[in-house]
């Protein structure tokens, strides 16, 4: 047995780790419990404008990005995407919805579209714009909410 240590781990890396985890886990869950939930605004080229890229598992969405262009920032391109999201997880059985944030990013977005924060890492990553006599550091926010 050795053990190697990268920074730049392969797809074959890390489909051999997820592949041994959900072996394990089909012992206890059904492996269709996880299905991906992508919505995207493209332009009329197909280039990428805002999207959300979540999975569903269980009873729970579990967003794990959600971006909008700073071209379409203010027009509730955000709120459209969680909404069409959410309707989509309540349609294959959730009740609950899940996200993490950083302190620079969306929190009060999230507030507004009815999540609620469960739990913060302070401390969590350097700002990097922070002169350097004055350190300073982002937190992180997991927030949740049930959904309708």
């Amino acid at each position: 047995m050795k053990t190697r240590l990268t920074a730049t781990p392969t797809e074959d890396d890390i489909e051999a780790i997820r592949d041994g985890l959900r072996g394990y886990n089909k012992n206890f869950i059904d492996a269709y419990s996880f299905k991906d939930l992508c919505l995207f605004i493209e332009d009329e080229s197909g280039k990428k404008q805002a999207g959300i890229v979540a999975e569903t598992v269980g009873n729970w969405l579990n967003i794990k990005y959600l971006w909008v262009d700073e071209s379409l920032r203010g027009q509730d391109v955000g709120t459209h995407l969680i909404q069409q999201a959410e309707q989509e997880a309540i349609a294959r059985g959730c009740h609950y919805a899940l996200v993490d944030t950083f302190s620079f990013q969306a929190r009060p977005f999230y507030e507004r579209q009815g999540f609620t924060c469960q739990m913060s890492l302070d401390d969590y990553i350097e700002d990097i714009r922070a002169p350097s006599d004055a350190p300073a550091t982002h937190s992180r926010f997991y927030l949740t909410k049930k959904l309708a």
